[in-house]
């Protein structure tokens, strides 16, 4: 929450936010250290272009952004980076393994700026309402509830903030046999569009995903 997609390191990127008993079954399949072992594989960190993407993000020394989905924390030292020691990173999860190991590297690395959230299935449960910039990355296919989650975030939004969505074109990563776990340009901006979102700009930097950034009407 980016790669030449397997299964399971797709579910683990991006199952902190997934609703259902099933898919919640598979995220307990494995430990968090199990699943922070895959998620940083080498393979899989080239593949997320986390330099190229959050350049696109066009993040100031200040901003406030939220990680949903932040999975083992591949791009929060890059966007504390960004954001500088004036700005906050929110790395959003709702399992408390992946978020310990968050906030390990963050101590390590000195990164003051890096605050962990246990989020919610329908709800990032933010601390603040002044986020500059929502990251979703490769995440949206996975909620159960997608629009409700969507109207939640946009509360924790400033008026001028945007979300930077990355996803799936429909047919290829990891999913690509499972219509349930695909949601297509379109159909991404009706959810967006019924969240007070439109498309601001698009982002030609992935083969097989689509980078879309949003911003309030």
């Amino acid at each position: 929450m980016h790669r030449q997609h397997a299964l399971l390191p797709v579910l683990v990127a991006t199952l902190s936010l997934v609703g259902g008993e099933l898919r919640a079954g598979q995220l307990g399949s494995r430990t968090a250290e199990e699943w922070i072992k895959a998620l940083d594989s080498p393979a899989r960190i080239q593949n997320l272009k986390i330099d190229e993407t959050v350049a696109a993000l066009k993040l100031k020394p200040g901003d406030v952004v939220a990680d949903v989905g932040a999975g083992s924390g591949a791009f929060e030292a890059r966007l504390a980076q960004a954001v500088s020691s004036t700005g906050t990173v929110y790395a959003v999860d709702v399992d408390q393994g992946l978020l310990d190991n968050i906030k390990r590297r963050a101590a390590e690395g000195r990164l003051t700026n890096v605050k962990t959230v246990l989020g919610r299935f329908t709800d990032p449960a933010l601390p603040t309402r002044d986020v500059d910039v929502a990251f979703i990355y490769d995440v949206l296919h996975h909620i159960d509830d997608r629009a409700t989650y969507l109207e939640s975030l946009a509360q924790y939004l400033k008026p001028t903030g945007r979300i930077a969505l990355v996803d799936y074109v429909p047919g290829m990563g990891g999913h690509k046999d499972q219509p349930a776990l695909q949601v297509s340009p379109s159909k991404a901006k009706e959810l967006m569009a019924a969240a007070g979102f439109v498309p601001v700009e698009e982002i030609a930097l992935f083969e097989d995903k689509y980078f879309v950034v949003y911003a309030r009407r």
